[in-house]
């Protein structure tokens, strides 16, 4: 796998070299659990840290590490590594704490693109799905709709929900899918562009 597979850029190499940081690896978070992060390179991947001098100076949670972000680091085992900064941000994907007023919680950074993903059964609900386009407006993250589950309803029920939340969201495009039947599949893909970041919103149970 080479860093291009990950999403880097040219953008994200200037400001590497601008950060004094070529002299380091550089890796893309793709986990996050207690402070410890998996970070993917194109060595491969690392269980890794931020150093002492990160931790004390950031000045809130959005300071440190999230999934998604390009970081320098430092491998000091075969598999461990120190974190050591963290590369500008193009995008922000958050949304707002829990129980936290005003704080925000980051989702992911650095997307391109959001498959928004609704069953057709019980759990579709148009208002969670305009709370989510919100999410990636503010963002300014590309959203697609993804309908899963339909081989649960009739061919006319689909046609019928796409074409009604198609009229709700115009410029956004609506995609029915089935895992079971592979219907919708391919177009889904053909959507996903080499060296674009994409994520999946969307409830536990949803054919994510």
């Amino acid at each position: 796998m080479t860093l291009e597979d990950l999403g880097y850029s040219p953008a994200i190499e200037e400001a590497r070299q601008a950060q004094g940081l070529a002299g380091m690896a550089v890796g893309r978070v793709a986990a996050e659990h207690k402070e410890r992060y998996l970070v993917k390179t194109a060595e491969g991947e690392y269980e890794a840290e931020v150093i002492g001098q990160l931790r004390y100076s950031a000045q809130s949670r959005a300071d440190f590490p999230a999934v998604g972000d390009w970081v320098a680091l430092l491998p000091y085992d075969e598999e461990k590594a120190l974190i050591h900064a963290v590369l500008p941000r193009k995008t922000i994907l958050e949304r707002q704490a829990v129980g936290k007023q005003g704080e925000k919680q980051l989702i992911a950074t650095n997307l391109d693109g959001a498959f928004i993903v609704q069953a057709v059964d019980r759990d579709f609900n148009l208002n969670r799905l305009e709370r989510y386009l919100a999410l990636c407006h503010a963002a300014k993250i590309k959203p697609f709709i993804v309908l899963s589950k339909t081989d649960l309803l009739g061919e006319a029920e689909v046609t019928t929900l796409t074409a009604d939340i198609q009229a709700r969201v115009k410029t956004v495009a609506v995609l029915p899918l089935s895992n079971t039947t592979g219907a919708g599949v391919d177009a889904v893909r053909d959507l996903i562009e080499p060296g674009q970041t994409y994520c999946l919103l969307g409830s536990s149970g949803v054919g994510k």
